[in-house]
């Protein structure tokens, strides 16, 4: 009774939930409900209470005109109530296409919007995974909700009128109508149940599938596929795969079957038993023609028109709610929130301060960080250095704030980082990631993203010649207008990877921010690319702060400060010559990687 209770109320939660949702984006939707539950359970009534007078008039006096009229009311009444269902049917249809795409953006939004470890965080993506499935194919969304609501409303409305004929004329049928009722209850309980537990399971196996389905056949992946003859290993996945998600559903198939087969073997007996005895009432003359014909009727309205859809469609929007509630559970995780509200400008930016950082991924015990301080003084150029997994994109990531610091603070303005406001912080921010992104829109689209420029910012065209794409875009029929990549537009260009690494560099530049954090910057680019932007390097950076990473130690050269990270923590610091001098890691690494190119 408490699990039913505790049931009851989750769903009307989350039935309030989405009706706030809806109502907010068409405020008529309700009264639109309102509005076909009323016409729905008006129309059984023509179809039980005008035959029933039709029959008593042929059984009587058998007047003409009135059965015309009779005729006329069943008839015209029918087709205009069906009429205007039909008509608020087609708006609803709108109406919850409309919301359905509604709740995609608002799931993209929320992607966009959540804390960057829920990014990375296994239960955050099956909870994106259980949202999405939980709003299309398992629920139908707000749509299959108001379907179910739709029909509990009239059933609910249709119920008392249907059981003051079935009673008047013998209340034995109620008896017998509520107890096939309640088996059905039961035996379609069981079948969704079986449902939900192949929802619990999906999230995994679906999301491989979708990998499998569609991103792998994507054009990123084309050259391996044909080149490596990868198609028989994906057509194996895929099998494999196949197999999964049909033992699951084979499984749960029994399980509605059995169930199945119990409910309808239990409603036939229980139409046989009230048929037979509807039939020796009639035989005995307890009631007339016209009163069996109704009652018949009536039955059949109240248990397969009322009982059953009332309970079925109860059962269903419970089962759908809690499908939907993966949505809501999706919308609660945790967001870039503002944890400060001081605002912090680039006159007030005065260099940054770790102070005795340290720093471990939610979840995991590892320390990646450990007791890490070192200052950074505005207008300094500083180089981040150590082996694979030292921690150093992390630290870029503790400044850039995408994730907190378990220990320790970051120090701006004299104050800890998170006393900021989060959208004001990042602000400040002009990064390129090694595993940077373009979008599939205009060059020009791409590099404007997110900028603040002012007076003192840069023209995008010296941006474009500043970071080397000047004389490609300029060779491109659209010139800034071309769009990147062929998703959305079979004329767009696919830029090489230098090309791609030069434009994340231009965006970064355009955004005209302080601090400028470039994370291996010239990876994707040949000897004489890489040189020609170290040799900009200062009008790239045009005296802003800069952090960067790089694994070509020639590249240190250029900046005031190298910071040497290993054992999880700084090593050393200082310039090129004091850390050459100083004979130390820095020299080490520094001159194992000369001898390479010396080899090479």
């Amino acid at each position: 009774m408490k699990t039913l209770l505790a049931s009851l109320k989750g769903s009307g939660m989350v039935c309030a939930y989405f009706y706030r949702f809806a109502t907010k984006e068409k405020p008529k939707y309700l009264a639109l409900l309102t509005m076909n539950v009323i016409l729905l359970s008006v129309l059984p009534f023509l179809g039980i209470l005008i035959p029933k007078s039709m029959i008593e008039e042929l059984m009587g006096e058998q007047k003409i005109p009135r059965l015309c009229l009779l005729v006329g009311l069943l008839v015209g009444g029918t087709f205009l109530l069906k009429t205007l269902i039909s008509i608020l049917q087609e708006i609803r249809e709108t109406w919850e296409d409309a919301l359905s795409r509604r709740i995609d953006l608002e799931m993209s939004k929320k992607a966009m919007r959540i804390k960057f470890e829920h990014t990375e965080s296994e239960s955050a993506l099956s909870a994106r995974q259980k949202a999405e499935t939980g709003m299309s194919w398992y629920s139908g969304g707000i749509k299959g909700m108001s379907e179910c609501i739709v029909k509990l409303g009239t059933s609910f409305c249709v119920i008392f009128g249907v059981i003051w004929i079935v009673v008047a004329i013998s209340p034995v049928l109620l008896l017998l109508s509520v107890t096939a009722v309640l088996v059905n209850a039961i035996c379609t309980s069981k079948i969704n149940l079986a449902a939900q537990e192949v929802f619990e399971k999906t999230p995994a196996i679906n999301k491989f599938y979708s990998y499998i389905y569609t991103k792998i056949n994507g054009r990123e992946y084309a050259k391996e596929l044909r080149l490596y003859h990868a198609s028989p290993l994906v057509e194996k996945k895929a099998v494999e795969n196949a197999k999964s998600l049909n033992q699951m559903d084979n499984e749960c198939a029994r399980k509605q079957f059995s169930w199945g087969i119990l409910g309808s073997t239990m409603s036939a007996v229980g139409y046989g038993i009230s048929y037979g005895w509807l039939g020796i009432l009639a035989l005995k003359g307890t009631i007339t023609v016209a009163e069996f014909v109704t009652c018949i009727t009536a039955m059949e309205t109240l248990t397969n028109g009322c009982l059953i859809p009332f309970i079925t469609n109860a059962q269903q929007l419970m089962m759908k709610c809690n499908f939907m509630s993966a949505f809501i559970a999706y919308e609660a995780l945790e967001e870039e929130k503002d944890q400060g509200t001081e605002k912090l400008g680039a006159e007030g930016f005065d260099g940054i301060t770790l102070e005795h950082v340290s720093f471990r991924y939610p979840g995991t015990e590892q320390w990646v960080l450990r007791d890490v301080s070192f200052e950074i003084k505005k207008g300094e150029s500083i180089s981040l250095v150590g082996l694979n997994g030292s921690g150093k994109s992390t630290l870029v990531k503790l400044i850039c704030r995408l994730y907190d610091v378990t220990e320790g603070a970051i120090i701006i303005g004299g104050k800890n980082i998170k006393e900021y406001s989060y959208e004001e912080y990042v602000k400040l921010l002009s990064v390129v990631f090694q595993d940077f992104k373009l979008f599939g829109y205009s060059i020009e689209e791409n590099v404007r993203m997110g900028g603040i420029q002012g007076e003192e910012g840069r023209k995008l065209e010296d941006v474009y010649e500043l970071s080397g794409v000047s004389e490609w875009i300029s060779s491109l029929e659209k010139k800034g207008q071309t769009i990147i990549g062929k998703e959305f537009d079979m004329e767009g260009v696919e830029p090489s990877g230098g090309q791609a690494q030069k434009l994340a560099i231009a965006r970064a530049i355009y955004r005209n921010a302080p601090v400028v954090i470039l994370d291996e910057p010239t990876a994707a680019l040949d000897p004489v690319a890489e040189y020609e932007i170290y040799e900009r390097f200062h009008d790239l950076i045009k005296n802003k702060t800069a952090i960067y990473i790089s694994h070509r130690l020639s590249s240190c050269k250029f900046c005031d400060k190298i910071v040497v990270i290993g054992d999880h923590t700084v090593q050393e610091v200082g310039n090129h010559e004091e850390l050459m001098a100083r004979n130390g890691i820095y020299a080490d690494l520094f001159q194992t990687q000369a001898k390479l190119y010396v080899a090479g």
